[in-house]
C-alpha cells in the first residue's frame, strides 16, 4: 500500500498551455525573414534555450539561401558552400543580425514531443542581402 502511495505521489501533474499561432503558421512579411527552432529535453534549460535559437538561425539561413535560389540568384561560390557560409554567419552570436522574439516551453506536449522548446527568430531582409553580398 505504500508503494502505491507513493507512486501515486511522485506523478507530475501537467498543465497544459496554448500554443503560440507562430508554430503553425510562421509570419510572413515583408521586413523580417522568420523561422522557428526547436530543442528537445536537457539537463539544463539555458542550453535548451540556446540550442532552440541556434537551430532558428540555421533554419532561417536555409530559408534565405531557398529564397535567394528561388529568384535565380547568381552565387561566386557552389551553392553548398555558399549555403553553409550563410548558415555559419547567421549562427554566430556576436554577429547580433537575428533576433529571438518568442520563446515557448511545452511541458506537457500540446504541440510536439513534451518538455520540448521553441523560438521564433527573425532577420531584417535588408540586413540578410547585406550579408549575401558581402559572401560574394
Amino acid at each position: 500500500m505504500c508503494l502505491l502511495t507513493f507512486a501515486c505521489a511522485s506523478t507530475q501533474k501537467c498543465d497544459s498551455r496554448e500554443v503560440p499561432v507562430w508554430l503553425s503558421s510562421t509570419p510572413h512579411d515583408d521586413t523580417y525573414f522568420y523561422a522557428i527552432g526547436i530543442s528537445g529535453q536537457t539537463r539544463n534549460v539555458n542550453d535548451a534555450w540556446i540550442q532552440a535559437g541556434n537551430r532558428g538561425r540555421a533554419e532561417l539561413g536555409r530559408i534565405i539561401f531557398s529564397h535567394v535560389s528561388s529568384q535565380d540568384t547568381i552565387v561566386n561560390t557552389t551553392r553548398g558552400q555558399y549555403s553553409s557560409q550563410l548558415i555559419d554567419i547567421l549562427s554566430d552570436t556576436e554577429l547580433n543580425y537575428t533576433e529571438i522574439i518568442e520563446r515557448w516551453y511545452d511541458p506537457c506536449g500540446d504541440y510536439g514531443p513534451p518538455r520540448y522548446y521553441y523560438v521564433l527568430v527573425r532577420m531584417d531582409k535588408k540586413t540578410a542581402s547585406a550579408v549575401l553580398r558581402s559572401l560574394n
